[in-house]
């Protein structure tokens, strides 16, 4: 029997930052940079795709800009095709905004940020971060 002793997997964990302000409605966030990407299941256009089942904690935070903002957590799997998880809202005064999330995932799963409304500021400051690991492998299929 497996169990939690001595069993050992590879590791999955990312840090997106972004170095330029998001005013696309509609669209995926992307980040420009990654800070660390251990396991590459993220990539700059603002896509994760889980590499393996299991369950993973997401943290995301920006700041809107002179216009209210609104981001929108979303996951395709093979039921749904970008079904949103949370939302985060920042009001239109440069306000911090943010959502996490723990969800269970199956290898291919993908995660996004799409902008609902609004400007996401940023700039050589790093105001927005998107953060994401693997909390515990399923390893029992």
């Amino acid at each position: 029997m497996i169990g939690y002793v001595d069993v050992k997997t590879s590791p999955v964990y990312f840090y997106a930052q972004k170095t330029f302000p998001s005013g696309t409605i509609n669209a995926v966030v992307p980040f420009d940079l990654l800070r660390l990407n251990v396991g590459n299941a993220m990539n700059t256009s603002g896509i994760f795709i889980a590499p393996k089942p299991g369950k993973y904690f997401f943290s995301y935070s920006g700041i809107s800009f002179t216009v209210v903002a609104r981001v929108e957590l979303q996951v395709k799997n093979a039921t749904a095709n970008w079904l949103g998880i949370g939302h985060a809202f920042g009001a239109a005064t440069s306000q911090t905004f943010s959502l996490q999330a723990n969800l269970e995932l199956a290898e291919g799963d993908q995660i996004r940020l799409r902008l609902v409304e609004g400007v996401i500021a940023d700039d050589a400051s790093h105001y927005t971060n998107f953060v994401g690991h693997l909390l515990e492998e399923d390893i029992i299929q």
